[in-house]
């Protein structure tokens, strides 16, 4: 009697492990404007398959769309629904930052084992587990539309947008092209007051090695990986942009004036990290890792080219290694071309025209050779002028050395961008006012040319 008790349970476990569960999903589609004439249609995970595999039917008209689907006992798996049938999953509801989109897993929801027949009720794009669909009154809509006519291909993944804490990881968010203008666009819907960092992508890779390069543009936020920042939006907006660029009104600038700037360092004196040599910092060379020098000769001189509007400067550093945290920087404390109120990064000031750079890693010989040289034509170039007061309002005093008396010197102040402000033939002896009560407060440069030297000196605007 006990065996036949024991086989007769191992019979209904069996049963009941290994038997089938009718799935039914209830759709309400009253947050949709508009249903695809494709259908609606659920899919994704494990276990739904793709776009156009489990078409979603309502026979009675009333919104509501239904699929029973019979999966294993104990089946679970991640799902989304669709509203058309798009090969690129370009139609599906946006559950990002929802409680209910899983942010590891495309933002899908997940539907957790089944062991019995079950229905789930659901609203397209929202939360809402009763089939009650709320609106939310106090969302905007933010159409992206980027412009891609300054490059050279797409990838055949497709153009993303990403980044930030609203937009996701690579291939989260596809842009589309339906009419094949090159205008690629992606809409949400969020919160008023919504704010987030952002950047386009010519493919979906995972390691954002496809991502537009604006490093040192002014659309650029060096402090957070170079990505383009959505101020808070109160409306529905409309955003044009221009990948790679910082066009905002979708005609994509081709920049012209530009000059070619050549970094080559020497690093005979130095053990060489496995990672590699860098160059970054100033707010336009951007963060550790950015920018890598490469010697393709093995000579020991590494190189880093870019292309630059002309009058840019910065400043910027040289790293041995990919060290987030700095730490593998040059040290020019106390030495002349480290700026002490810039973390004794060097300064490049504005240059107009293509420019070849020679340095060495650790030291202000600049002629490439990392042979100590004569320090009194430096001392001569820092004793130029001087300049107070250093925090000013409507005007500084330089007053320009002896040996410059009667000597035409050309005086430059750059903000802190490197965009010049103001440019000045002087040949007079003595002290010069310069008049700074159309300044904004801000960070400012001024830069002293003569007798083939130049030297700056920064101050400040406070008004």
């Amino acid at each position: 009697m006990k065996k036949c008790l024991l086989i007769l349970t191992t019979l209904m476990l069996t049963s009941f492990v290994y038997g089938q569960v009718n799935i039914t999903f209830e759709l309400n589609m009253e947050t949709v404007v508009d249903v695809d004439p494709s259908g609606v249609h659920i899919a994704g995970g494990s276990g739904f398959g793709f776009p156009g595999d489990n078409l979603m039917t309502d026979p009675d008209g009333d919104g509501i769309y239904s699929i029973t689907i019979q999966k294993d006992a104990g089946f679970s798996s991640h799902y989304a629904f669709l509203n058309g049938n798009c090969g690129d999953w370009s139609c599906k509801e946006n559950l990002f930052g929802l409680p209910c989109g899983d942010p590891d897993n495309y933002n899908d929801r997940f539907l957790g084992p089944v062991t019995q027949d079950t229905i789930i009720q659901a609203c397209f794009g929202t939360c809402d587990s009763d089939g009650g669909c709320t609106i939310v009154s106090d969302s905007i809509t933010i159409t992206i539309e980027l412009n891609t006519a300054l490059m050279d291909a797409i990838d055949p993944s497709g153009i993303f947008v990403a980044g930030g804490s609203g937009f996701g990881s690579p291939g989260d968010n596809p842009m589309v092209d339906p009419d094949g203008d090159g205008i690629y666009t992606a809409e949400f819907t969020r919160p008023v007051g919504f704010t987030s960092h952002y950047t386009f992508l010519n493919g979906a890779c995972g390691d954002w090695s496809c991502k537009e390069n604006i490093a040192g543009k002014p659309c650029a936020d060096p402090t957070n990986y170079n990505d383009r920042l959505m101020p808070a939006i109160q409306s529905d907006t409309t955003i044009l942009a221009c990948f790679g660029t910082c066009d905002s009104d979708g005609f994509c600038t081709v920049v012209t004036d530009s000059i070619e700037i050549t970094f080559q360092l020497n690093t005979t004196e130095i053990d060489i990290d496995p990672a590699g040599i860098f160059i970054a910092g100033g707010g336009n060379f951007g963060t550790p890792g950015d920018n890598p020098m490469i010697d393709p000769d093995g000579d020991g001189i590494y190189t880093f080219v870019t292309t630059k509007p002309v009058g840019f400067a910065s400043h910027y550093t040289f790293l041995n290694g990919n060290c987030p945290d700095w730490s593998c920087k040059e040290d020019l404390t106390g030495l002349e071309c480290g700026d002490p109120d810039a973390y004794n990064d060097r300064y490049l000031p504005a240059t107009n025209s293509d420019l070849t750079i020679q340095a060495c890693f650790g030291n202000c010989v600049d002629d490439g050779s990392c042979v100590a040289t004569n320090v009194s034509n430096i001392s001569q170039a820092e004793n130029m002028f001087t300049m107070r007061p250093s925090v000013a309002q409507d005007f500084v005093l330089i007053e320009f050395a002896k040996y410059l008396d009667n000597k035409e010197k050309e005086l430059v102040v750059l903000n802190s961008l490197g965009k010049v402000i103001t440019n000045l033939k002087i040949d007079r002896k003595g002290a010069f006012t310069l008049d700074t009560e159309a300044l904004s407060n801000g960070i400012y440069f001024l830069q002293i040319g003569a007798e083939g030297a130049v030297f700056s000196r920064k101050f400040v605007i406070q008004k």
